[in-house]
């Protein structure tokens, strides 16, 4: 665990190091608040399509209409019936007709264009026909995917928009449906891309804007989350799982100010445990411990045998530097969930802290046997194993602490101390070099990054 001081008296645990920020009961980030596809799903306009190329066909024919046109127009005819019906199943087996035979008369246009002797006015008169083709199938493709998806069969609704979204782009809602069902099939990338041209389009539309900033949060863009949860705050705050993760995204881009004023306000509902949980945790990731404290501590009360608690509790407490404290808590939460790696760690860390290193030590060790890449068990093992004398076991493990995470300043302060108990001399001057470069950018870079004028208002 990364320390506060040079000397390592209190910790600066990295906020979710090994966990996401929707850890513990939260698979999916609106389930509570689900957004319903009857409501946003858009029907394409084949019926439109229909009579406008059967109008145009009749303009150029006014006492015959060819075979392939008509057999095209009598399936257009069944798919506007269809449409109407609101029967998924007959949308489907219609959409599938409608769309095969329209493939097979583009693919024939298609080939009639590239041939050499056709003439200006029949080139012109198959490209007319290649477009309204087209349009059919954008529009075929995006009611077969609109049906399946009041199915619930978002994965095949997603692959028909997105054959709809080739020939048509443009088709009327498609992108709102295609975006909506990625959204449901937690491909958080297609539904961020189709979304976001929706919102560009329609500002205005807040449902679409709502799944668009949850995909962008889903997708650790927080940045971006937060700018289009900001115009549609009453809609985000009606949830708490949603509000949530606006003020996570607040966090992560130096807001916490508003983020906590999120939190304030959820924390005054009656949640359920896990989003209670949540809400506790904004409190944490802006390292505000004071508030988080009481917000842990009601849970605990509550819910005593709730995984992730006591956890979270214990940290906070040795965030406040009450290690003593969050020892019972640790225990309570190992009790729990046994194979807890984060909370053997602070267990070990709170233990070391007072001055119970015997029972530190193997717990530091036991959590490196399962990762010898968690870099604050290699630099707290280090960092104990000096104090006790063994010089040359702590170098070992502080040399990895410090190839994992070259930039933790105070691992390398603690190497430069080992070095220097070693005799190596030249290598502790150089750690300790590498030590206050990093702190003097660090300083730097908190300067450059801190707010000018007045805070932010909070939500």
């Amino acid at each position: 665990m990364p320390r506060g001081t040079d000397q390592g008296k209190s910790p600066q645990r990295p906020i979710f190091a090994t966990r996401p920020p929707w850890a513990w009961h939260y698979n999916r980030m609106i389930s509570t608040a689900r957004i319903s596809l009857l409501l946003l799903l858009t029907v394409g306009t084949v019926g439109e399509l229909r009579s406008q190329s059967s109008q145009q066909a009749n303009s150029r024919q006014p006492a015959t209409i060819d075979s392939a046109t008509r057999k095209l127009q009598d399936l257009q005819n069944k798919q506007q019936e269809a449409t109407s019906s609101g029967d998924p199943a007959a949308v489907m087996a219609s959409s599938q007709a409608l769309t095969t035979l329209a493939m097979q008369q583009l693919e024939d246009v298609s080939t009639r264009l590239r041939h050499p002797s056709a003439s200006t006015a029949e080139s012109q008169r198959l490209k007319v026909r290649e477009r309204q083709l087209r349009q059919i199938l954008g529009s075929g493709f995006n009611d077969w995917g609109t049906a399946e998806a009041h199915e619930q069969q978002y994965a095949e609704a997603l692959k028909h928009f997105q054959e709809a979204e080739k020939w048509n782009p443009s088709t009327p809602g498609l992108m709102r449906n295609l975006g909506t069902a990625a959204f449901e099939q937690e491909e958080y990338q297609e539904s961020a891309r189709a979304l976001a041209s929706v919102v560009s389009a329609s500002p205005e539309d807040q449902r679409s804007r709502l799944m668009l900033a949850m995909s962008l949060f889903s997708l650790e863009r927080f940045s971006d989350a937060s700018k289009n949860f900001a115009p549609i705050g009453d809609l985000a705050m009606q949830d708490a799982r949603t509000a949530y993760a606006w003020a996570y995204s607040l966090v992560r881009t130096d807001q916490p100010q508003q983020a906590n004023a999120i939190a304030d306000i959820l924390a005054a509902r009656n949640l359920s445990p896990d989003v209670h949980l949540l809400v506790c945790k904004l409190y944490t990731a802006s390292a505000n411990y004071e508030h988080a404290l009481p917000c842990f501590r009601t849970i605990t009360a509550e819910n005593p045998e709730m995984p992730g608690v006591h956890y979270e509790l214990g940290a906070t407490l040795i965030h406040l530097d009450k290690p003593a404290d969050a020892i019972p808590e640790l225990r309570d939460e190992l009790k729990i969930n046994p194979r807890d790696i984060d909370a053997q760690y602070d267990l070990a860390y709170a233990l070391s802290e007072t001055s119970h290193k015997e029972e530190a030590l193997p717990l530091l060790r036991s959590v490196l046997a399962l990762n010898p890449n968690y870099s604050e068990a290699q630099y707290q093992l280090g960092k104990v194993l000096l104090e006790d004398g063994k010089t040359e076991e702590a170098i070992g493990h502080l040399e990895t602490a410090a190839r994992i995470n070259p930039h933790d300043a105070f691992v390398h302060y603690q190497l430069q101390v080992a070095y220097r108990r070693a005799g190596r001399t030249e290598d502790a001057n150089r750690e300790l070099q590498l030590y206050k470069d990093i702190k003097a950018n660090k300083r730097e870079s908190e300067s450059l990054a801190s707010p000018k004028g007045g805070e932010p208002k909070a939500p």
